[in-house]
């Protein structure tokens, strides 16, 4: 009689293990995506949380202690004390912005707080100026434009200043910032997670630096980035412009100001705490400032196509014999750099007449405009 054969696993063809393994796989990178998502947007910073209605961040009203010192948000989820009411004699800025705009978050030296003082200290009798910092660190171009939508137009502001663009550079593959590639589609999805963003500051913001240095010289302009252009943060300053529009207010762009100059050595760029964006490429002194100026020129060709007011801040901080002491690290501004960039505002402000009722109604006046 023969022996009884033993019982077998069962087992699966290579077509369904590979079909199992990419279940395993997705389910964890998908699990992985969610827990870091859910992180960011809602436990990574105790005074920012994601608003998912607008699909952008915003400010937790109250008093934070934050690495920077104590920073407090009033109601209306912007930095500092109760918003001025409004009324016929009252003139609102609004500044738009990431981090160079928020800054510490404080009302002493950020560039609307500088700019606040410096206005009102020539506001003529029966008027009020009231600058609103309603900059939030980390926002991109597309962040920002959800935040002006859902969040500026309740302020009824008489001008909107719009410091935009270095979280698209920094954060943002090149490759994922045109249209001119068939692959655009897929490099921006690819960036839009969160795994890809923790991945890329790792390697590329910790990790690269102890391993080599950014290249430096003439060599360092390969000439990648001579014919760029960020199609997709130009939509989005254009649409913030035309939503400022939408307001009735007056738009005002600024350019992107840099301590990076090109011939920096290395030993000066870590001196001046130069960071380089979080992605392969630009990380040499001439490709970086061959992208910056992608973003300026985008810019500045938006600005006059739509005739709006330009603040030359990169134009500004380049003619300084020595940018280093203006700033923390590559495109953070210290005090000393916050107060040159309020002043360049104020000076371009005064030049349009958008310094108040009074020097509107001048302007139309002298213009012959109803």
């Amino acid at each position: 009689m023969a022996a009884a054969r033993a019982p077998q696993d069962p087992q699966f063809g290579v077509a369904k293990s590979i079909v199992f393994s990419l279940i395993l796989i997705v389910t964890f990178v998908g699990g992985a995506e969610l827990a870091l998502r859910t992180w960011a947007y809602f436990f990574r910073e105790q005074i920012q949380r994601y608003d998912t209605s607008a699909g952008t961040f915003e400010l937790i009203p109250g008093e934070h202690a934050t690495p920077l010192g104590r920073v407090r948000i009033n109601a209306d989820g912007f930095v500092g004390e109760p918003l001025a009411k409004s009324g016929p004699d009252l003139w609102r800025i609004v500044a738009v912005g990431d981090s160079c705009t928020f800054g510490g978050g404080n009302e002493v030296d950020t560039y609307p707080a500088m700019l606040g003082r410096l206005l009102s200290a020539k506001e003529p009798p029966g008027e009020r100026i009231d600058v609103v910092n309603a900059g939030i660190s980390g926002l991109n171009s597309e962040l920002a434009l959800r935040r002006l939508e859902s969040r500026v137009p309740p302020l009824r502001p008489n001008v909107v200043t719009l410091y935009i663009g270095w979280n698209d550079l920094m954060k943002f593959d090149p490759l994922a910032q045109s249209e001119a590639s068939a692959w655009s589609g897929a490099a921006r999805a690819i960036d839009g997670l969160w795994l890809t963003k923790s991945l890329r500051k790792l390697l590329f913001y910790h990790l690269r630096p102890h391993v080599r240095a950014p290249a430096t010289g003439p060599a360092s302009r390969t000439g990648r980035f001579a014919h760029f252009v960020p199609t997709i943060f130009e939509a989005n300053l254009r649409a913030m412009i035309a939503a400022v529009r939408g307001m009735h207010a007056q738009p005002v762009v600024m350019t992107l100001p840099t301590v990076v100059r090109p011939d920096m050595t290395a030993a000066d760029l870590r001196k001046a705490g130069v960071v380089f964006p979080y992605f392969p490429s630009a990380y040499a002194v001439g490709d970086f400032l061959d992208l910056l100026g992608a973003y300026n020129g985008v810019i500045r060709r938006v600005a006059a196509e739509q005739s709006v007011p330009l603040v030359d801040l990169a134009a500004r901080f380049e003619a300084l014999a020595d940018p280093a002491p203006y700033f923390f690290d590559t495109m953070h501004t210290d005090p000393r750099g916050m107060e040159l960039i309020a002043k360049e505002v104020a000076r371009v402000l005064d030049e349009q007449a958008l310094t108040g009722p009074r020097a509107k109604a001048a302007a139309a006046t002298a213009s012959g405009a109803p």
